[in-house]
């Protein structure tokens, strides 16, 4: 959940009843921001995409496959490969239907949704944007969509939870408006708020009263980057936001070992794994714990925040189950991993034996091996087997000598 400038986190602390656990607002940023495109319009891929990605920000794109003057069918691979380089495809419908005033809204948001969701395995499509900002009487949206996008300029506190997440609100962009789009983006840094944008095409001229010239959308892809705040999608920070309401209310059980924090999703479609960024009480836990999620051990962050997956629905810390001081590790360079073929390739792992486990998403065992790491500020590959299928894949390292294991997610391509 980056973007360019979340390189630089600016921690910032509101007035939030004191529990065990509580989430980092914003994901360590003062404000957020989700840009979204509509209806996969002609000029999105050549004149968008490379604006967003210059800048490594992620957008969501609200898919509508006709009815709209777009090129979906005629850019399909495209599309599918701006989803796996994580930009989000989500429902706006097939056929850009008003769903409220349908009688088969249901199955018209079911369609669309298992349309794109059987794109690529990245695709979930668990976000929804209502065609023609039609809102009323949402029927069918909540059965595949854990939130959805409606219109106007509102803006969303971190402390308060929304009374309607199937109408969260977002600003149309026209060809005149821009200073304001770009007001109330600054409003989400002063204000420590999530805002999000509506946009048809960005084009040099503008074919209808919801689109923008690409000046004008660099102008407010600048602003959110100026303001230094969390650029992402629509389903990241939506399920980011939603997630910390429950998780925040959870209490922590003691047991014999420790304690352990179970807490409920709070909708059947949020996504698989949606990571928090925590901070634990030292009023509840002291200053030497453990914290795991199922068995896996999950290290420090450099600012002694964990990065937790609210999907899981639990965790156990346990009080001083090592001895060993994070320092070691959390002060090592943040780990990535790349996977094509029958090769990974790690950047960033302290020196040291690992032992590798490779997960595939159904749990199933494909890969378990031995790494020795002689220098983190280098890549180190590592050979498979066999070449890996397309997916997504959870990563195990676990370090031999401190015992100390990062669990990671990675995308395979062909």
């Amino acid at each position: 959940m980056k973007n360019k400038v979340g390189l630089c986190l600016a921690l910032i602390s509101l007035p939030l009843s004191a529990g065990p656990v509580t989430t980092v607002p914003w994901n360590g940023h003062t404000g957020a921001v989700s840009f979204t495109y509509d209806d996969a319009r002609s000029s999105q891929i050549p004149n968008l995409l490379p604006q967003l990605d210059a800048l490594r920000i992620k957008a969501t794109f609200f898919i509508a496959v006709t009815g709209t003057g777009g090129d979906f069918t005629a850019k399909i691979a495209q599309w599918t490969q701006a989803a796996r380089n994580g930009h989000e495809l989500a429902n706006h419908t097939y056929n850009h239907v008003n769903v409220p005033a349908d009688p088969n809204a249901a199955s018209i948001i079911l369609q669309m949704a298992q349309y794109l969701r059987a794109l690529d395995p990245v695709v979930q499509s668990v976000t929804f944007a209502y065609p023609n900002c039609n809102v009323n009487g949402k029927v069918g949206v909540g059965s595949e969509d854990f939130i959805a996008r409606g219109c106007g300029q509102t803006s969303y506190s971190w402390a308060t939870q929304p009374a309607d997440w199937m109408n969260i609100q977002g600003l149309i962009l026209t060809p005149t408006n821009v200073s304001t789009a770009v007001t109330f983006i600054n409003s989400a840094r002063t204000g420590n708020t999530w805002v999000s944008t509506i946009v048809h095409d960005v084009t040099a001229n503008p074919p209808d009263q919801y689109s923008i010239t690409p000046a004008d959308n660099q102008r407010m892809l600048d602003a959110a980057v100026s303001d230094g705040l969390w650029i992402d999608t629509y389903q990241n920070i939506a399920a980011y936001y939603r997630a910390h309401f429950p998780l925040d209310a959870t209490n922590a059980t003691t047991t014999p070992s420790g304690w352990t924090l179970v807490w409920a999703s709070p909708h059947p479609k949020m996504p698989k794994s949606v990571n928090l960024r925590v901070r634990l009480a030292t009023a509840t836990f002291g200053t030497n714990f453990t914290v795991q999620q199922g068995g896996i051990t999950i290290a420090p962050e450099t600012d002694g925040s964990y990065v937790i997956d609210f999907m899981k629905l639990q965790m156990t810390v346990t009080p001083n189950s090592t001895g060993i001081s994070p320092a070691r590790w959390f002060k090592a360079a943040r780990i990535r991993v790349r996977a094509s073929g029958r090769m990974l390739n790690i950047h960033g792992a302290p020196s040291g034996t690992y032992d590798l486990a490779l997960h595939d998403v159904s749990g199933s065992l494909v890969e378990r091996k031995i790494v020795r790491v002689t220098n983190a500020s280098e890549e180190q590959a590592v050979s498979l087997r066999s070449p890996l299928p397309r997916g997504i894949y959870q990563l195990t390292l676990k370090e031999s000598t401190a015992g100390i294991t990062r669990n990671l997610s990675l995308f395979a391509f062909q």
